[in-house]
């Protein structure tokens, strides 16, 4: 069976090391030992702009290895990834240009989903149905929004 193809923004590898949200940090923590094999996993030339702008130099460094450990494919930013992630701030995440744009690139390369701890601007009802509104009215196919909860990672949130 084809694995699904899934999109992990900053948030995500971020929280692997977070420890002022510690059930946040463990499930993470789990769902990457055991369950992102089931996944083809891709982040952004973004993502490592962000974690490279991270003041914090060991953090950066973790960051990164974790990257190189789990050979994550990079997409890049490109003008049709600019111009969706436009068009999703004109009618929902306004003013958060890298969260439009973390959505336009896994929409624009097709992905199934888009992996996220981020509940303000990108795992809410307002932004994903927007999202899905948005995609169809533009002839791309629906992107899920969601956290590692929904891929298996429910599970590690009891233990």
């Amino acid at each position: 069976m084809k694995k699904m193809r899934i999109y992990l923004d900053t948030s995500i590898i971020s929280a692997y090391f977070d420890y002022r949200k510690p059930v946040r940090q463990l499930i993470t923590q789990k769902w990457f030992q055991n369950d992102i094999k089931n996944f083809e996993s891709f982040i952004s030339s973004l993502v490592i702009q962000e974690i490279n702008n991270n003041k914090d130099i060991e953090l950066k460094e973790n960051m990164f290895d974790m990257i190189i450990e789990h050979n994550f494919s990079v997409l890049d930013i490109d003008n049709e990834s600019l111009s969706l992630a436009e068009n999703y701030r004109k009618e929902v995440i306004k003013k958060e240009i890298n969260d439009s744009i973390h959505i336009a690139i896994a929409t624009i390369n097709s992905l199934d989903a888009v992996v996220s701890w981020n509940f303000k601007h990108i795992v809410n009802l307002k932004t994903i149905n927007t999202i899905h509104s948005i995609n169809l009215l533009h002839n791309y196919k629906i992107v899920e929004i969601m956290t590692p909860e929904n891929l298996g990672g429910n599970v590690y949130a009891n233990l």
